[in-house]
């Protein structure tokens, strides 16, 4: 047997804590955009129908897909805990679309969220964390 870990850190947001501000709408149009032939019954809609793989992982994974930067990742701790983030990285392994600071960062962050959430810009900085560092075990 053996035991995996794995690191979740840099600067972004735990998406467990943006449930509460989901539109609908939003989401439905996102998952349109994203999955074209997708059949969507928009009466019966349930956000979490879409995640556990099918296709999206979680709320993470659609985040990852609605940012246009795609310099994002998520992760999860294994403990039902999901981040949305940006990993630092050395200046010699840095890509062109990489951020240039950490307020362009919560740019990216904030932009993505608001493609999936009614928010103000200011409650997703207050969420924004410039400093997560979990882990996960499994």
């Amino acid at each position: 047997m053996s035991t995996v870990y794995w690191m979740c850190e840099g600067i972004g947001i735990r998406t467990n804590d943006l449930y509460p501000f989901l539109n609908e709408r939003k989401c439905i149009n996102a998952i349109k955009e994203q999955l074209p032939d997708e059949e969507i019954d928009e009466d019966d809609f349930d956000i979490d129908d879409y995640f556990y793989g099918e296709p999206f992982q979680n709320l993470g994974d659609l985040l990852c897909h609605v940012d246009d930067t795609n310099s994002l990742t998520y992760n999860d701790n294994g403990n039902g805990e999901y981040y949305f983030y940006y990993t630092p990285s050395y200046p010699w392994d840095r890509g062109e679309n990489e951020p240039s600071s950490i307020a362009e960062v919560h740019e990216r962050i904030i932009s993505a969220v608001l493609r999936l959430c009614d928010m103000s810009r200011e409650k997703i900085e207050e969420i924004i964390d410039d400093d997560i560092y979990d882990y996960g075990c499994g």
